[in-house]
């Protein structure tokens, strides 16, 4: 290693100790894992450079900060946008306009508008030859992260999220069902438990289900969207079963009919009404915080419903194919998804399987909940698929959602109804799916 470098990487190691953040060996895994991939030293960049990148988000500003420290020659310009569908729609204008900046660090529920036309660079080739971290990764991240077509790798998992229950332990207790997070876990596994407590609660004018296609969609978010050959795979027998729950449910009166995200689930939240959630992913704890401070202690996380094991969604870092820096973007992008700055990101799952169960992560315990969430969130995350993502999937959706809700509405016999859906879907994208795939 030069002396400059070894002077750069002391000095890493005394920001860090400043800003009190645990750093761990880059090259020792921080789980109890096998040692995977070896991460390298950093190379001097020959000359002064700047790297442009696009978020959403601030989860990048401590690590530029370091970054810049192993790398003084590349200057890394961050431009943060409000939302992230201020963040999409602002990136999709300057990539028409070739304007697009080096790098995109997004939400995954937009991948699928980033997988055709070019957008990403193809990590698997020169300069980035990204495959050698293939076995890094579960098998079903990696996959995540693929174009369409299944030949190249457009994306890396910063962060990935499972389905997480939400709940009021409190009001659990006072009606006398379990409380405590691996208990109540267990017993919202049976779909007559479930129901027996939108039934009590209801009768206090509180619910635990927000619409019809909450349960539907859950699990649909086990399974994705299309296969590989970009087949509907939303009509299992299990997704019968989940249907004939939600008529249920909904012949009862056991839903709020407002959502979370709208004011009306707000308020609901705040005066004790809505007092359960499973489609929130591990960060939601934020969100119902942000919602009703003075909860705290009340809520608890466990496994979502009727054994039901969910991705919620993903950050990904990826680098535009309209990139004059492409080298030095992928040492950002390489230096951001290996966690070489410690692997300390709370509430969700570290990627790269060298960086998850951090220590510090799994000791910590989170204020809100008054719980230690992280060995959840991992359990949850080592038993969810995560499933790749198309420019189908959001009409599909749509289709989906929609179908169901009639379904559940009219009390249109759920097996006729899961076969209806798959037949609309498939016929209606089989144009789009033949050119896709290059049919």
């Amino acid at each position: 290693m030069k002396v400059s470098n070894v002077i750069r990487f002391s000095l890493l190691l005394c920001v860090f100790m400043i800003l009190c953040s645990c750093v761990q060996n880059p090259n020792k895994p921080l789980s109890s894992t096998t040692p995977l991939t070896q991460t390298a030293v950093p190379e001097e960049s020959p000359t002064n450079t700047e790297v442009n990148v696009w978020t959403s988000n601030g989860g990048l500003d401590r690590i530029k900060l370091v970054f810049e420290l192993m790398y003084p020659k590349i200057k890394i310009n961050i431009t943060k946008f409000d939302s992230i569908d201020k963040f999409n729609t602002e990136t999709l204008s300057a990539l028409s306009a070739g304007t697009g900046p080096d790098i995109l660090f997004f939400d995954s529920s937009f991948f699928d508008q980033y997988t055709v036309d070019g957008i990403l660079e193809d990590l698997l080739k020169e300069p980035y030859s990204a495959g050698k971290y293939e076995k890094d990764f579960p098998e079903d991240v990696w996959e995540s992260n693929k174009s369409v077509d299944g030949k190249n790798i457009l994306a890396m998992t910063f962060l990935t999220s499972p389905f997480v229950t939400f709940y009021r332990d409190d009001i659990m207790k006072e009606n006398g069902f379990p409380s405590e997070p691996e208990e109540f876990g267990k017993f919202i596994e049976k779909p007559e438990n479930l129901l027996a407590i939108a039934k009590k609660l209801k009768s206090n004018g509180q619910y635990i289900f927000q619409w019809p296609t909450d349960l539907p969609n859950l699990l649909g978010s086990s399974v994705g969207v299309f296969d590989k050959n970009l087949r509907f795979v939303r009509n299992s027998d299990d997704f019968v079963k989940v249907l004939d729950i939600a008529k249920e449910s909904h012949k009862s009166g056991f839903e709020l009919e407002a959502s979370f995200w709208e004011p009306a689930g707000k308020k609901a939240i705040q005066d004790n009404k809505l007092v359960m959630l499973f489609n929130l992913g591990s960060w939601g704890f934020g969100s119902i915080q942000s919602y009703a401070p003075d909860q705290a202690g009340k809520w608890k996380a466990a496994k979502p419903p009727l054994g039901i094991y969910a991705w919620q969604s993903d950050t990904k870092i990826a680098i535009s194919s309209q990139s004059r820096n492409k080298e030095n973007a992928w040492k950002f992008v390489e230096y951001v998804f290996t966690h070489q700055n410690g692997g300390e990101n709370y509430n969700m799952i570290n990627g790269y399987k060298p960086a998850r169960r951090n220590p510090k992560q799994m000791d910590s315990r989170n204020l809100f909940l008054n719980q230690s969430t992280q060995p959840l969130y991992e359990e949850l995350g080592d038993k969810m698929k995560q499933y790749k993502l198309t420019p189908l999937d959001d009409s599909a959706t749509e289709i989906f959602a929609k179908d169901i809700s009639d379904a559940t509405v009219k009390n249109i016999d759920s097996k006729t109804a899961i076969k209806n859906i798959t037949d609309k879907i498939e016929n209606t994208f089989k144009d789009e799916r033949n050119a896709l795939l290059g049919n």
